[in-house]
């Protein structure tokens, strides 16, 4: 390991072994910026003014000992010495959180292990507060985030894991992954162990929570391997992706629906024709379509407000769908004009259907309900397939006859 500078207070009342790890320090030309303590009164005010990188103390000193010393320190890493290897000492002295324990022998060997135990231990102590960063990010960030071992068991889940999974820790320690997943295709089929990351991906899958619940999430894998390439563990990130899904059924159907009175938009109204033009073709089926405009929309939002035209319009979007038949298309091309599709219907089959379709409104207004007469004006056409005219044109002939009728109640 490289010549570090790293900063070092020495708690030692021992002039000699002072002299000692000066002499040492100089003749292996370590680059320490250190100070020296003769006690613990020292060490304690060295400790107050100072921030160190390790502290180096003896064990017993004369106003104190290295426990005493200890407990003037947070996260710094401490080195005990002791002139008498004492196995009780030193298991308190590894209980009470010191990173290492040197006996101090009468040659000073130990002086020439010490630089390097100094780098084992600042590294180690450094690894550590990484990995307890890096846990404490794992624990917080909003993905559910496992790692399995090469056998694909599980080793190790954060908070968002448990959240979302309902699993505790030991329920799912040292099970397969596999029993997240819906298609068991998470983590085991798309990580090759003799595969670089480079191969790895995200996948769309369904988990499958503590209580049997599914959820669509997207998985992404990665290996973990050491510097010779082999895999030690595997890591797997989880996104449940529910609301997303949710999110985009809502704009399929805002894509292909009227919000107002949930029938088909334009847009879609106008592909369903188009099937329905193609079904009726293959079975040589009649097929009328009916234009049909809301009376009087204009006056309603003028004299009772806009609130009560959507509503005009949700009632008369109603009475059309409780007398229709299931294989009837409607849709609503636009404020108050609507597109209904009848296949197997003729001409006179159709204005049956509209017959009973306007004898349930003017029931409606006997009833008075309403302060305003509910109606509408239609218009009837039938898709001539010797023809087969545009769909433009088959909507604007259907619009045509719907104001002729319209003109005439205004006589």
């Amino acid at each position: 390991m490289e010549n570090r500078g790293y900063k070092i207070l020495l708690v030692e009342d021992d002039i000699i072994d002072q002299m000692a790890f000066k002499k040492m320090i100089k003749q292996q030309e370590l680059n320490y910026d250190f100070q020296i303590a003769g006690s613990a009164e020292e060490a304690a005010e060295a400790i107050a003014n100072s921030c160190f990188d390790l502290v180096i103390t003896d064990y017993m000193l004369g106003d104190g000992n290295a426990f005493d010393v200890m407990k003037l320190l947070h996260d710094t890493p401490v080195i005990i010495t002791t002139g008498v290897g004492n196995e009780e000492v030193a298991v308190r002295a590894m209980h009470e959180g010191a990173s290492d324990y040197l006996v101090k022998d009468s040659e000073g060997n130990y002086l020439k292990v010490l630089p390097i135990t100094i780098d084992n231990v600042v590294e180690r102590v450094s690894n550590q507060k990484q990995l307890k960063i890096l846990s404490h990010a794992l624990m917080s960030i909003g993905d559910s985030v496992y790692i399995t071992d090469t056998e694909d068991n599980i080793l190790y889940v954060n908070k968002a894991f448990v959240d979302t999974f309902g699993y505790q820790q030991n329920e799912v320690m040292g099970k397969s992954s596999c029993m997240l997943s819906k298609t068991n295709a998470d983590m085991s089929d798309c990580c090759d162990w003799e595969d670089s990351l480079d191969n790895m991906g995200m996948n769309e899958v369904y988990q499958i929570k503590k209580d049997g619940t599914e959820f669509p999430s997207l998985v992404s894998s990665s290996c973990i391997k050491d510097d010779s390439g082999s895999t030690l563990a595997k890591v797997g990130v989880v996104r449940d992706i529910t609301e997303i899904k949710e999110a985009q059924k809502k704009l399929q159907i805002y894509a292909t629906m009227d919000i107002l009175t949930g029938t088909l938009n334009r847009r879609a109204g106008l592909v369903i024709l188009e099937k329905q033009i193609q079904l009726c073709k293959r079975n040589n089926w009649d097929l009328t379509i009916c234009y049909i405009d809301v009376d009087g929309l204009k006056e309603v939002n003028d004299t009772h407000g806009h609130q009560e035209g959507d509503d005009y319009i949700l009632f008369i979007t109603n009475v059309l769908k409780e007398i229709i038949r299931e294989s009837d298309g409607l849709c609503r091309l636009g404020g108050d004009e609507f597109l209904l599709m009848l296949p197997e219907c003729d001409i006179p089959e159709a204005e049956l259907v509209l017959k009973r379709i306007v004898k349930a409104l003017d029931e409606y207004n006997e009833s008075k309900l309403k302060p305003y007469k509910t109606s509408f004006s239609y218009g009837l056409v039938k898709y001539d397939f010797a023809e087969q005219p545009k769909i433009g044109s088959l909507i604007a002939k259907a619009d045509m006859e719907m104001y002729k009728q319209k003109n005439k109640k205004k006589m």
